[in-house]
Order: structure tokens, then sequence, then C-alpha cells
């Protein structure tokens, strides 16, 4: 059996012109249809640039009246299709009468040196199959960026179609800061000198400048083909503060330029409370430590003692037995004696330490305790404005016996 698959290229091809001619819509007898194919990326030069270059032209062809924007694949996809094997006006023209368009618009972008793109336009008509306008222009990479685009994009669609050359708005006064808006849009932000406007339409076009704590600027300003028109800008004080603006001087002061004070390195509230509070609660543990360590010592002292330890027979007599009083040991002699003396003289110093450490600790912790709510929690300064005088404090208390809590009522 043959086979009568159709070659790959066919059927992309076929279905390109489904897509194209189910989006297609019919022309404006006014209006111009335009596709706009894009860039090609050569090598080394990225092609989000060419992206950003060719949704930059399409949308200064939707804001410019007498134009209709007719949707397109882009250039690499249009010559594969075609099987063009470069951008000759016919394959142009063929791509262009296939998607219902007059004039296409195509071109390349390459890079020169690390730091600029060459960006070069050709716009066809797709009627009488030749190219009639044609631009090439370098810019830099800080350019390429969607929003600068949007001047440069003006431009070469004005010099590919032979319409008037755009002009510049230079915007000079008012505060810097102030926000620019042309004709609705924010354009910018003024500078010390002031804010320049590259690649204007000529014609009637609306300027705003406006800042908090200001009366908002507005004039209509004409700006000619190819010229460089200068709009001065007076911003009004409207007597509110506004953002950054400074507080205005006092009588003595008035007419001095005044410096503005370095404050001092703020000192974190509450710091000698907060560092009193971890030292009285290092000191605390050493001390329950000491404690817990006493009375280790003293059951060790205990265990040691407990091989002496005489108790009074059942039958009466000298306390020579053993703890249930019916085994009869014998009496210690006197080097047993003096153990257990030794033994009981050191059980008594670690029973001392073991209270000292208990009762030192615990209240140092407890103690510490009062710092940590001072340094973290107490708001003194707010409880006087708000009138009020008094605080519960909750304290930890600690002992060797017994853990729990005790309350203040603090005046």
């Amino acid at each position: 059996m043959r086979n009568t698959a159709l070659p790959g290229s066919l059927v992309f091809a076929l279905v390109f012109f489904a897509n194209l001619l189910g989006a297609a819509q019919p022309a404006r007898a006014s209006e111009v249809t335009i596709s706009v194919l894009g860039l090609e990326p050569a090598a080394g030069a990225p092609e989000t640039v060419a992206t950003s270059i060719t949704e930059a032209i399409r949308q200064r062809i939707t804001s410019t009246s007498g134009y209709r924007l007719v949707p397109g694949r882009d250039l690499v996809e249009v010559k594969l299709v075609f099987s063009c094997p470069d951008e000759a006006p016919p394959c142009m023209t063929q791509a262009a009468q296939s998607i219902g368009a007059t004039k296409v618009i195509f071109g390349n972008l390459q890079p020169v040196g690390t730091d600029a793109y060459l960006v070069t336009l050709k716009l066809l008509d797709a009627d009488k199959g030749v190219v009639e306008g044609w631009s090439s222009e370098q810019i830099a990479k800080a350019q390429t960026a969607f929003v600068a685009l949007r001047g440069p994009a003006q431009k070469w669609f004005a010099a590919l179609t032979g319409q008037t050359a755009p002009g510049n708005l230079k915007i000079t006064g008012g505060v810097v800061g102030a926000n620019v808006w042309l004709d609705g849009a924010q354009a910018g932000i003024l500078g010390a000198d002031g804010l320049t406007l590259a690649g204007v339409a000529g014609g009637s076009h609306d300027v705003a400048v406006s800042k908090p704590g200001y009366e908002k600027f507005e004039r209509k300003v004409t700006v000619a083909s190819g010229a460089t028109e200068k709009v001065v800008v007076e911003l009004k004080s409207n007597g509110q503060p506004g953002e950054g603006d400074a507080a205005p001087p006092t009588d003595e002061n008035a007419g001095r330029v005044s410096t503005p004070e370095v404050p001092a390195p703020a000192t974190p509230p509450y710091a000698g409370a907060r560092v009193a509070a971890w030292a009285l609660l290092g000191l605390g543990l050493v001390g329950l430590g000491l404690g817990g360590y006493s009375s280790y010592e003293v059951s060790v002292v205990n265990s040691n003692l407990d091989p002496y330890r005489r108790y009074n027979c059942a039958g009466g007599g000298a306390p020579t037995c053993s703890p249930d009083g019916k085994t009869d040991l014998h009496a210690l002699d006197a080097a047993s004696q003096k153990y257990v003396n030794d033994q009981q003289s050191t059980g008594d110093g670690y029973t001392k330490l073991q209270w000292v450490g208990y009762g030192v600790g615990g209240a140092l912790v407890a103690t510490s305790a009062v710092f940590f709510y001072r340094g973290y929690f107490a708001h003194p300064s707010a409880n006087a404005s708000n009138g009020r005088r008094s605080d519960w404090i909750v304290l930890p208390s600690v002992g060797p016996n017994s853990a729990g809590a005790l309350a203040f009522l603090a005046f």
C-alpha cells in the first residue's frame, strides 16, 4: 500500500492558513491593513529583545489612526511555512496576501559590540510587491525595555510609513520627583534637569504634572514635526504636607537654610532591663545548678553512711542492730567512727550549699522575671498616658522540693 500522507510542511501550511482565515476580519475601507511579522534575531542577539521591539511596533500601529493591525505569525515561522530562503519580496508578498494584509513589517536584530543592537525594519506593499519603506538604527541595551521602546517604535513607524517626523518635549521647572503624564499615560518623573520625552508625534498633546502637596499642573501643547517643544512647569503648594515635604521654618529661622540634624543612634527601649534580666537569669541558673549538685552529693554521703548506721535492738540495749532491730551488728570501732564523723561533716556542708544554691538561685531567677517583664512587656509611657498606675506581675517560684508562681499587684 502506498504512503499517501501529505508532506509535513504542506500540513503545517494548511493549518496555518486555516487559523489565519478563521481569525481574519473584513478591513474597513478607510484603514490600511498591516501586519508585523517581527524581527529575526541574529546570532548573539537575544530573542526577548526582538520580541519586545515587535510588540512595541504592534502597539504603535493599534494607537495610530488610519491603520488596522492584522494578527500574523512571526517572521521565522512565515519563512518556514513558505520555504523562503530569505526575505525576498515575492515570498513576503505571498505571506501578506495569505493573512489579508496590504502591508507587512519585518526585519532583523543584530548585536553591535557588547552594549548595543542594530534594528533593521522594512515595510512591504503586498499589492505592488515592493519594499516601500526602510529603517536602520542602532539602540543601546538600556533602551530595550518595553516601556523605553515606545518612543523609538513611534519614530521607526513614522519613518517606514512616510509620516511626519516625531518631535520632542522638554519639561523643566516644577519639583524634583513630580510625576509627568502625557495624554493620560504616565511618561516619567521630573529630575533636577527636568524630563525630555523623545519620539512624540506631531500635533496637540495634553501634559500634566502632579505631586502630593502641590496643585496639579495641566497644559495643552502642540509639537511640531521634528521640533522640540519646551514646557516650563510651575507647581504651587496647596498648603497640605506631601510626601517628602519639609515643615515650614519658624519666624526665628525664617529665610535661613536649615541643616537637618543627624539624630543620635537610637538606644533600644528598656535595654538596661533586658541586659539585667539575662544576667540575673544566668546567675540564677548557676545557683540552682549548685543547689542541684549539692543535693546529689548529700545523697552520695547518705549512701556511704548506710552500712555504718546502727539502731536500737528490739530487746533493748545499745544501738548495735540493723534497721529491722533484729540483726545484731558489731559496734563501730574508732576508725569507723572517725569515717562516719567525716562523712557527716561533709554532708552538713553540702546541705548548707544545697539550701544556699536553691535559695539564692531561685531569688535571682525570680528577680530576672521582673526585669524580663520590664524589658520586654511593660510600656510605662503608654501606661502613663492612659492613666494606668498598676500592673499584675507573675513570677516563677522554685524550691528544692516545689515549684510554682507568685503574683504581685504593682502600683
